[in-house]
């Protein structure tokens, strides 16, 4: 399937982006994009570096103001002007492939940092935040307890540890940005059969990465971006891992003679 957008009859999606644009001087990094996200689905997002992923991901996540186009919280037009916009409107949690934790901090700390739960206006009630922050850990099954520091756990806990914060704050679209780029191969099957376990709890997982064979493991529609644009969005349904880089890499003659130099 290739199409600009995609619509449900029966509720509105999650989130709905139409005709997003960005501009950096004369460089269209995002040029007219639209895409619809449901509940409960985990969309792949794919394309060669410089396409527009990051600057597209920034858009959604308040790093980057949109110079026009409109985005809809279950079909309420919201404004995303902050990173703490888009978390408390939007309900996402942006999941950075190098995780922006804080290693010398304990991993209680990490998860509420900047919404830390307080007594008055003045004390953070740290009792609270280890007896959540143990929860949520028990939830994903970690080996991790809420008072190890975050630097002396391996890559795949720390991945755990991004993670929970999406969970204890009930965020309803987690972006994850290269997710297995930097954990050993015998955890990225435990980071893949999470995604999936989001799904199914009706989270929606937006997915970037590299590992095409990981996207074609998860995702319910893969989008294709190129020169800032959605080139192409596929239901993945026998969809093999040529299809897909034949779907990133091929163009039309009218796109090599735009392109040329």
């Amino acid at each position: 399937m290739s199409s600009s957008y995609m619509s449900s009859p029966v509720e509105p999606p999650l989130l709905s982006l139409r005709n997003l644009k960005k501009y950096f001087g004369p460089v269209h990094a995002v040029d007219d994009v639209s895409l619809d996200i449901f509940a409960g689905e985990v969309v792949g997002l794919v394309g060669d570096n410089a396409a527009g992923k990051s600057t597209f991901l920034s858009l959604l996540t308040g790093y980057n103001v949109m110079d026009s186009g409109q985005i809809l919280y279950k079909g309420q037009p919201v404004a995303v002007k902050s990173p703490r916009s888009s978390r408390r409107d939007l309900k996402i949690e942006m999941i950075y492939q190098n995780l922006s934790l804080a290693p010398d901090l304990p991993l209680w700390q990490n998860l509420f940092l900047g919404e830390e739960i307080t007594i008055g206006s003045i004390f953070n009630n740290r009792r609270v935040m280890i007896a959540r922050a143990r929860k949520v850990l028990e939830e994903l099954n970690a080996s991790a307890g809420p008072t190890d520091p975050v630097g002396t756990l391996s890559g795949g806990e720390q991945q755990l540890v991004a993670i929970a914060r999406a969970l204890l704050f009930s965020r309803e679209l987690i972006i994850m940005d290269e997710p297995t780029a930097a954990i050993s191969v015998a955890k990225i099957d435990e980071v893949l059969k999470l995604i999936l376990r989001l799904k199914n709890e009706g989270r929606s997982v937006l997915l970037v990465s590299h590992r095409l064979e990981d996207v074609l493991t998860v995702a319910d529609r893969i989008v294709v971006f190129a020169h800032g644009k959605i080139k192409q969005i596929m239901d993945n349904r026998d969809i093999s891992l040529e299809d897909l880089v034949h779907a990133m890499f091929d163009r039309t003659l009218e796109e090599e003679v735009k392109h040329v130099p």
